[in-house]
């Protein structure tokens, strides 16, 4: 659908940035739209209410059993469910691997070629995998998107995908290539800042790239005009990485005044007060969050990375 990257250039953008109810008033502002454009329309609306994560009402929308509709919708039904079902197996629920087993149909059926050429729907099938979290699956992933090398929400994706299996050299590869093509694109900086925040510093051991990505999260904020927890997470993690976590934590608060149950905002914090203030504080300003980041997504990879470390002292 690359012919409709102009129609949507706005609402795309807000939503990289995480400004979904911005993306939503700029989409509804768009009239007058062939069947195409209604089509990714209609998708680039579901996501954002998955970047809130309303996946009841993307789940209401797209009700199970519509095999008719086009695959991306099936594909982002199957995305909402997958992410609600995480949410539900930390709390004695959800479905586990039947959503994995219903996008692997979906994209291996004999009547749909969408994976091939449509790259939005390659973009969100290939997260439905890599959310999985196997390696089976972000293998799977990996090659769905790299039908797609010059479509940057497919690099972006692969980018991610890298960094989740700690493979940031691959990463800063990938992009080096990118630069020559997509370099002033949003979307674009953003994977570059993630690739060199997850760099591990500089080949001198030096914080050059930490401070690298701060100055792209910093410019993408000051430029979009938009404040969104994402932005101030994405500058919030630099400056921990470059030891300035009172800076950090001034930027984590400014993300909890935006959304006070924002589990990103909340592990950040978890970490950054462990580096403010004097020992007893800062233990307690951990435990605080860790506490909130609990209540409000017992499923967030930190909770559950920290709680398999702490399994293997018991």
């Amino acid at each position: 659908m690359s012919e409709l990257v102009d129609t949507f250039y706005t609402a795309r953008n807000l939503l990289y940035l995480g400004a979904y109810s911005q993306a939503l008033d700029n989409l509804s502002a768009l009239t007058h739209l062939d069947s195409d454009q209604e089509l990714e329309k209609q998708a680039l609306q579901y996501r954002a209410y998955i970047g809130q994560k309303k996946y009841a009402k993307v789940l209401d929308a797209l009700p199970a059993g519509t095999s008719s509709s086009p695959p991306l919708l099936q594909a982002l039904r199957l995305l909402a469910q997958g992410l609600a079902d995480q949410q539900q197996n930390n709390r004695g629920g959800g479905k586990g691997a039947v959503v994995v087993e219903e996008v692997e149909k979906l994209v291996s059926a004999p009547s749909n070629n969408t994976s091939l050429t449509d790259p939005t729907f390659a973009v969100v099938a290939a997260q439905v995998l890599a959310n999985a979290g196997g390696s089976e699956q972000q293998e799977a992933a990996l090659k769905m998107l790299a039908a797609h090398p010059r479509n940057l929400e497919c690099v972006a994706l692969t980018v991610a995908i890298f960094v989740w299996i700690n493979r940031a050299d691959l990463a800063q590869k990938l992009m080096a290539r990118v630069r020559s093509w997509a370099e002033d694109s949003p979307l674009a900086q953003l994977a570059e800042a993630w690739a060199a925040i997850n760099s591990g510093g500089d080949e001198s051991g030096g914080s050059g790239k930490y401070a690298d990505a701060y100055y792209i999260f910093d410019e993408l904020a000051q430029a979009s005009s938009v404040s969104t927890p994402l932005l101030l997470n994405a500058r919030a993690a630099a400056k921990m990485h470059l030891a300035q976590y009172d800076e950090a934590s001034e930027l984590l608060q400014e993300a909890l005044l935006l959304d006070a149950s924002d589990p990103d905002t909340l592990a950040n914090f978890a970490v950054c007060a462990s580096f403010v203030g004097a020992d007893a504080a800062a233990e307690n300003g951990r435990e605080k969050y860790l506490a909130l980041l609990r209540d409000a997504d017992p499923a967030h990879p930190f909770i559950r990375d920290l709680d398999a470390k702490s399994a293997e002292f018991d």
